[in-house]
């Protein structure tokens, strides 16, 4: 099989709406050897549950009083050299289990503590501002977001973490021109049915498509809208609807690492209906039939599934791995108003400068 090389600068501008890309690739990434980053659902390795150590929950029971909250949409503001125990596992976690591991990682015993709600949140904060830069996920400057079914309408398209909808893997902040590097979930309340978090390594997924359909996957390289969900009333120059950008690229001096996915099938699809947008040939809609039939994986052969409970911080890398969750159902809230609710709080964040990647660049990507 030929090798390929890839282009890879992923800097946009948010004015215009646009990634600045050629609007072709030049040539794709080839075949990930290592199974540590090409893993499948038999040979992930490190158990993907990791527990609190018990310097951090003893740091944690003894200081709670300080931990500070309640942590509002906009974040909160703490003190850098508190908490050195858990700003070290933090790191720890960072480097072992998100850059070098399989890319995610469940860590629980944070609800075990005898923490508030407010207090809970506001240690997930601190693990994750240790991690990072926390990024703006919405209007009104919110670093701290909610991820619960808000029970809005379809017609109101509605972004994904404000549904109860399950099945679509996708790697998050795909409307934003520089995406998140690492992602954090606290789990608050679990649905009562379903909602359990999957994984999915995205060099695995590109290994497939590279192996049984190499021309397709050269499709995925090439420039897509991507529909920012910007209510009607709101769009303007500054301000576009559209945000066009490549699905897959590659950062070739991270070597087996440097595969990036952007992806958010509704965001893709509903895209080709709004002004401005660019057709999809029927070649570029098989591409992505086949790249969403292989990340939603009915025989669960790629996927690694997680059920989190209250307390858990869910962290992943958010250029090595595609989530999504299942379907999920809370009867006793539907049923009258006062029932308990999936409930979640989630950090988009930007690696800190000390521990940023190289930079991107068009160069040969290697394994």
């Amino acid at each position: 099989m030929e090798v390929y090389l890839c282009r890879t600068t992923l800097k946009g501008c948010i004015m215009s709406g646009r990634v600045d890309l050629a609007a072709r690739p030049s040539r794709l990434a080839p075949f990930v050897n290592d199974v540590a980053v090409a893993w499948d659902a038999r040979n992930i390795g490190l158990e993907p549950i990791a527990q609190l150590t018990s310097e951090v929950a003893l740091e944690l029971r003894d200081h709670r009083d300080t931990l500070g909250g309640p942590v509002t949409p906009t974040g909160l503001a703490v003190d850098p050299q508190a908490f050195p125990a858990l700003r070290r596992l933090a790191r720890t976690v960072m480097v072992q289990r998100l850059d070098q591991g399989a890319g995610f990682v469940v860590l629980r015993g944070l609800g075990a503590l005898g923490l508030t709600p407010d207090q809970m949140q506001a240690a997930f904060w601190r693990f994750c501002v240790a991690m990072g830069e926390p990024m703006v996920q919405k209007a009104g400057n919110v670093r701290f977001g909610r991820v619960a079914d808000l029970g809005r309408p379809a017609s109101s398209r509605p972004r994904y973490h404000e549904t109860a909808v399950g099945g679509s893997v996708h790697t998050d902040s795909p409307i934003m021109p520089q995406v998140a590097d690492l992602v954090g979930l606290l789990c608050l309340r679990a649905a009562e049915q379903g909602g359990q978090s999957r994984f999915v390594s995205v060099a695995r997924v590109h290994n497939i498509l590279l192996r049984q359909a190499p021309d397709l996957l050269g499709e995925l390289y090439g420039l897509f809208d991507f529909d920012r969900r910007i209510p009607a009333d709101d769009v303007s120059d500054t301000n576009p609807a559209l945000l066009r950008a490549p699905i897959f690229s590659c950062a070739p001096d991270q070597g087996a690492y440097g595969l990036r996915l952007r992806w958010q099938p509704e965001y893709v699809w509903e895209a080709a209906s709004l002004p401005g947008a660019s057709p999809l040939s029927e070649r570029r809609r098989l591409a992505l039939h086949l790249l969403e039939g292989v990340l939603e994986d009915r025989s669960n052969a790629i996927t690694r599934q997680v059920a989190m409970i209250p307390g858990d911080m869910q962290f992943l890398n958010n250029h090595r791995i595609a989530h999504g969750r299942a379907a999920f159902f809370d009867p006793s809230a539907t049923e009258g108003t006062d029932g308990p609710r999936r409930e979640m709080r989630r950090v988009w964040l930007r690696r800190h400068p000390a521990s940023k990647l190289p930079a991107v660049q068009e160069a040969p990507c290697r394994p």
